[in-house]
């Protein structure tokens, strides 16, 4: 499942007089960071499987519940390379289950929540 959405970053960085770069690194943190947030967390399993990459969605999965790899995962927001897409995914079979709000700890979902507030994170980061 991929939600897409588009801001006029370069308009908006020009508009305050903020470096591109930052203002991308700081709202794509900002997004990872509140999907982790909002993901079920009673096994470890399923928050330990998010995996963010740069230009290709990983979808690999294992039987790890170290919650702290979501965290871990969450910080490569700041270090990878822009001008290309950065992905958050989590390739476990119930993952779209859990995103359609098949859980008592996350009944709204994670991504697409977050993404609607992605303007938040934007004004956030120029703040």
């Amino acid at each position: 499942m991929a939600s897409r959405f588009s801001v006029p970053l370069q308009a908006l960085a020009d508009k305050i007089k903020l470096d591109l770069e930052t203002l991308t690194r700081k709202s794509t943190f900002d997004l990872f960071a509140k999907v982790n947030l909002r993901s079920p967390r009673d096994t470890g399993r399923f928050i330990a499987n998010w995996n963010v990459s740069f230009g290709t969605p990983n979808v690999t999965y294992t039987d790890s519940t170290d919650i702290g790899r979501a965290n871990r995962e969450v910080a490569k927001a700041l270090t990878l390379p822009l001008g290309g897409v950065t992905y958050m995914a989590n390739g476990l079979p119930y993952a779209y289950e859990l995103e359609k709000g098949h859980s008592n700890q996350a009944p709204r979902g994670m991504v697409e929540v977050s993404v609607i507030e992605f303007s938040d994170f934007v004004r956030k980061a120029t703040a």
